[in-house]
């Protein structure tokens, strides 16, 4: 049974919140906007005879106030507060401690109702099991937040005991010891997150919720937009009076709450006597050390883990990871370990505190681990996925962009790690776990499960399902939330040949349904840059450039990103920079400004390939396929120079939410290959469509003429220069080593607007594979026969059908239809010879030499030339179309056909 009635009065806690709501909780000022006021709440009021004690207060700001240093020294700050999710990259957290201003953090994981910033609630069963037993835990937040702010008290103490005293001297007396000093709390926007512990905190030290309100209202008057946060708040203050008046009676509910009240309500001697004894005891300095390394204030409710002290002794070191879509944590990760081990350590971390304990418990599966590093922009990173960027590319660049080294140890590279390692880890897919498991992890918050439960890879499962994530938007929020969760929603892709990293030129995030046959619904794009996510589907300037049975194919802008952040403009959440795009990092070293090339100056106007489903995802991404294949031709281009072939760049990351459920969301890998607008979504299919047409049964008059115009241009030598670029494209994608090609829908092809060329696309749909030819093979150290004889090295295309149809469709179909093609075809094939290829003459001056035969300028001379001429070219479709010598194999293989097309007679 639920007691809140019998712990609050709910009449009371609605009349505080309208409290509230009455000075805060106001509408958020149109973004972008400039940030420049920060709210201080001051401990004592100036009228309060206790002012001159002189104990400070809590600034509440946003990751701009936190980056401005002369901004801080002029509030008097001595330390910071991060609330927000996560480090703010490019926070100057080494100028901070070079000005003596301590950075801590308590990482908020979100700014949503239902978070517990400040406590949670939990039910328990009396030893009967007839009643459920109601109790309040405080947050870690609310803990870490209450102990920072004791510490800078008693230094302020402190300070204003010696000044009375009169032992500051001229020389040893500076501005952070005549007045009090004062200690900024912040998030991302200064909003929510830092403004609810802020006021929780001097609530819990005594100050009344009126007077912080009022202090906020001046400034900050949109803070506590989150009504949940509002409700905690309020909750909190009631707990505290309870507590006051009750006492005992109700201390085992709020046990944790009394424990931080009891200890930011001791006296200021008290608290540095509690602090002198802790000091005294940590003899070794071990907590000093760790304070130093986690900045985090100094606990003696928490004991210290066996990784805290590996920590001290060089092995591991703390480094932030971001799970996007849930939160950031801490984790300890070895010192120096390969890629793989750090890939492991990561996602143990992940199932062990988060998936395991899911109301619906699963174990990660696919997932890339993706690094940057705090002093650099956050979108200046790289994948350490061999399936975007090679081993040995990854290696050069986290040296040449952030410094760090590696070392060959028994063949393998171990990489350095530091502590301004960030990491993000992006899940894909899951696998939930049994019934029977779930009950059990579920009633047993402790229990934990092996990642590496069984010798198979879980990335490889059959049992995976696609990971989502639940988040609503709310308007009253800063630009968008979604994004503050995220640290973007910009596109992110990453250079196949050089690890680049790019970002889409504004935030885009796709649409998608469970149901990959409901195309339509892959059809929506949100772009909002700084509001709220707004989806529409494609618009006819060219944002979906075609789809098939496998992917849609949408056209995206994509800027190289800069360590500085230079790439940023307006459609950048302002709130998440942290520092103007005018700063310069101090920290870039001279190895990452020389390593800016020439190639990151350009953009990548790029046609981007989302697969429908996971399984087709994870399909395209297997070395031999797709995926694989588009890397090996990206770094073979040379063979690629005529770019008959697309142009590939490299693998997308990116963001869709459900088109049924706009609060469901999930991440996509994708292709992503050049865009040429003579080419756009022109395809093969559509121009042997056109072709073939019979204008007059076109209804629409603007494409009946584009037809016409087609038809009445399109030559004898147009014929042959098309069919020569569509055989030279398979001939490099043969070069390349590619092992098949589908050509059977003529989707694949896409052809210049100028009909003169083509560009193969959808490279190895069919998933076969490069050419596997060598007769031995190689395995357990040793050479071996195959057991089945090599395939023969060649394209695997359909020459055998579907090129001979194309050809007598552009030899005789044009304007006719193809029913004329087929009816033609069969007549001609069981005519005697000379009556077929008369026909076949006849047709041929019909569709490409009526004018010519029958303009009056033309000698007889001449017209015997076209006529010897059209006989050539009827000779030779006839040995082709019957597949008489010399073309009785023309269709075996790509080199046999090329030869036959080359040889198409032209005037």
């Amino acid at each position: 049974m639920s007691a809140d009635h019998r712990l609050f009065n709910e009449q009371e806690l609605e009349s505080r919140i309208e409290l509230i709501r009455k000075h805060v909780a106001r509408p958020i000022p149109k973004q972008p906007w400039d940030d420049n006021n920060p709210a201080l709440i001051p401990f004592h009021e100036p009228t309060d005879p206790d002012a001159s004690r002189g104990e400070g207060g809590i600034i509440i700001g946003s990751a701009r106030h936190a980056a401005n240093i002369p901004l801080l020294k002029s509030l008097n700050v001595i330390a910071v507060l991060n609330c927000a999710s996560g480090g703010i990259a490019r926070l100057p957290v080494d100028e901070l401690k070079e000005c003596g201003i301590r950075y801590a953090f308590t990482n908020c994981r979100r700014d949503s109702y239902d978070y517990p910033i400040l406590h949670e609630k939990k039910e328990t069963a009396n030893d009967g099991g007839d009643d459920i037993e109601e109790s309040y835990v405080c947050s870690q937040h609310l803990e870490v937040a209450s102990e920072l702010f004791i510490e800078i008290r008693c230094q302020n103490s402190g300070n204003a005991k010696q000044q009375r005293a009169g032992k500051l001297d001229a020389t040893t007396e500076t501005e952070t010891s005549k007045t009090p000093c004062n200690i900024l709390f912040f998030c991302v926007a200064g909003q929510n997150r830092s403004a609810a512990l802020a006021v929780a905190t001097m609530i819990l030290h005594g100050k009344p919720l009126e007077e912080c309100l009022k202090h906020c209202a001046d400034k900050r008057p949109f803070v506590l937009e989150n009504i949940g946060f509002q409700r905690q708040v309020v909750e909190l203050e009631a707990i505290l009076r309870n507590l006051k008046s009750k006492g005992a009676a109700i201390r085992n509910q709020f046990r944790s709450h009394w424990t931080l009240y009891e200890q930011a309500n001791k006296s200021l001697k008290a608290l540095q006597q509690t602090k002198r004894i802790r000091i005294a005891e940590d003899k070794d300095g071990v907590d000093t050390k760790l304070m130093t390394i986690t900045d985090r204030p100094i606990s003696t409710q928490i004991p210290r883990s066996k990784s805290e002290y590996d920590v001290l002794a060089g092995t591991k070191v703390e480094i932030e990871l971001l799970i996007p879509g849930l939160c950031t944590m801490e984790v300890r990760i070895p010192r120096e370990c390969t890629i793989p081990e750090l890939k492991r350590c990561l996602i143990q971390h992940a199932n062990e505190n988060l998936l395991f304990h899911d109301m619906r418990p699963c174990k990660v599966a696919k997932a890339w681990v993706v690094i940057a590093m705090f002093g650099y922009d956050d979108m200046y990173d790289i994948p350490l996925e061999v399936e975007a960027v090679e081993l040995k590319v990854q290696l050069k660049r986290i040296k040449s962009m952030f410094g760090l080294t590696s070392r060959l140890v028994n063949g393998e590279p171990r990489v350095v790690w530091n502590e301004k390692c960030r990491f993000a880890l992006v899940i894909f897919s899951v696998i939930r776990l049994p019934t029977e498991l779930s009950s059990k992890i579920s009633t047993d918050s402790s229990m934990t499960m092996d990642v590496d439960d069984d010798d198979e890879d879980p990335a490889l499962s059959p049992d995976q399902v696609p990971w989502t994530f639940e988040h609503e938007e709310r308007p009253g929020a800063p630009a968008t939330l979604l994004e503050n969760t995220l640290r973007s929603t910009h596109l992110r892709a990453w250079d196949f040949v050089t690890g680049e990293a790019l970002a889409s030129s504004v935030p885009t995030v796709f649409s998608y349904a469970e149901d990959p046959r409901d195309k339509r619904a892959f059809m929506m794009v949100s772009k909002s840059a700084n509001t709220l996510q707004h989806f529409r589907f494609g618009d006819p300037k060219g944002d979906i450039l075609g789809m098939g049975e496998n992917a849609i194919v949408h056209r995206v802008q994509l800027n190289h990103t800069k360590p500085d952040g230079a790439h940023r403009d307006e459609n950048w959440t302002r709130v998440n920079i942290g520092l103007e795009n005018s700063r310069r990092m101090s920290v870039q070293s001279d190895i990452v400004s020389n390593s800016t090339t020439n190639t990151e100056t350009e953009e990548w106007d790029a046609a981007v390939k989302r697969p429908f489903s996971l399984a087709k995802m994870l399909a395209f991404l297997k070395n031999s396929s797709e995926a694989g294949l588009a890397k090996r031709l990206r770094l073979a281009n040379l063979l690629n120079s005529d770019k008959r072939v697309l142009y590939f760049y490299g693998l997308g990351l990116g963001l869709s939410t459900n088109a049924y459920n706009n609060n469901e969301y999930k991440f996509e890998l994708m292709l992503l290959s050049k865009y040429e607008q003579e080419f756009s979504t022109y395809t093969m299919r559509e121009f042997m469509e056109e072709y073939v047409a019979v204008p007059s049964s076109v209804d629409v008059d603007e494409r009946r003429r584009a037809i016409q115009k087609l038809q009445s241009g399109f030559t004898i030598t147009s014929v042959k220069v098309f069919l020569v670029s569509l055989l030279n494209a398979f001939r490099d994608l043969t070069l390349m080593g590619v092992q098949a090609f589908d050509f059977n829908h003529l989707n694949n092809v896409l052809v210049s607007r100028d009909y003169r060329q083509v560009r193969l696309i959808d490279i190895d749909g069919n998933s076969q594979g490069s050419i596997d030819y060598p007769a031995v093979e190689f395995s357990n150290g040793a050479l071996s026969m195959r057991p089945n004889p090599p395939q023969r090295p060649c394209l695997d295309v359909d020459l055998n059908v579907l090129l001979p149809s194309v050809i007598e469709q552009l030899m005789l179909g044009k304007g006719r239809g193809k029913s004329f093609v087929s009816n033609k075809r069969s007549e001609i094939w069981h005519a005697k010879e000379e009556d077929g290829k008369e026909l076949v003459r006849k047709l041929l001056t019909e569709n490409f030499y009526s004018t010519s035969f029958n303009h009056n300028g033309l000698d007889d001379e001449a017209k015997f030339k076209l006529q010897k001429h059209v006989n050539k070219l009827a000779e030779w479709f006839y040995a082709l179309l019957k597949k008489q010598p010399p073309w009785n194999n023309w269709t075996h293989d790509i080199y046999d056909a090329m030869r036959c097309i080359d040889h198409l007679p032209i005037s």
